[in-house]
């Protein structure tokens, strides 16, 4: 112990253990603050997507044949993936650093994934007839290229 002890009274004598100390936290508060300004943009973007393709996916299942007018709900379970570009920088004393890349004061996104989708609800007038029920879950399932089991479809009542 003694000798751990001697090495970073060395270190901060020499000012370099300052030096990591301080490196470090800048990078939490940058981390921070961008993780927070991410989570607000987050859950706007999720409403936003689902909404999308809510409105998209609607519109193009009333034009199967028989389907009439269609309703959809659809639920996301993950907010979805950003992977940021990143730059390691290497102290003198080893110590490796990993801080995100930033432009125009953003940071920089490689790459977007979309949110997970978790259930559809879909209401159609025509979903008595079970062929046009069938068509409309098959489509969704091939269109959002998920799982038909997450997929429910119901008649339209007289009250839409």
């Amino acid at each position: 112990m003694s000798g751990a002890t001697a090495k970073i009274r060395e270190r901060v004598k020499t000012g370099k253990l300052l030096e990591v100390v301080i490196v470090i936290i800048l990078l939490v508060i940058v981390a921070a603050i961008v993780l927070m300004g991410f989570d607000k943009k987050t859950e706007q973007a999720e409403g936003d997507y689902a909404r999308e393709l809510e409105q998209r996916l609607s519109a193009v299942l009333s034009r199967i044949e028989g389907a009439g007018e269609v309703a959809i709900f659809i639920t996301v379970g993950s907010d979805g993936e950003k992977v940021l570009a990143s730059e390691s920088i290497v102290a003198q004393d080893g110590t490796v650093t990993t801080i995100p890349v930033f432009s125009g004061g953003e940071p920089v996104v490689l790459e977007e994934k979309s949110p997970e989708i978790t259930g559809v609800l879909i209401v159609s007038e025509g979903a008595y007839d079970l062929s046009v029920r069938f068509n409309l879950l098959e489509a969704t399932a091939s269109v959002l290229n998920i799982n038909q089991s997450i997929i429910k479809v119901y008649t339209m009542g007289g009250n839409s």
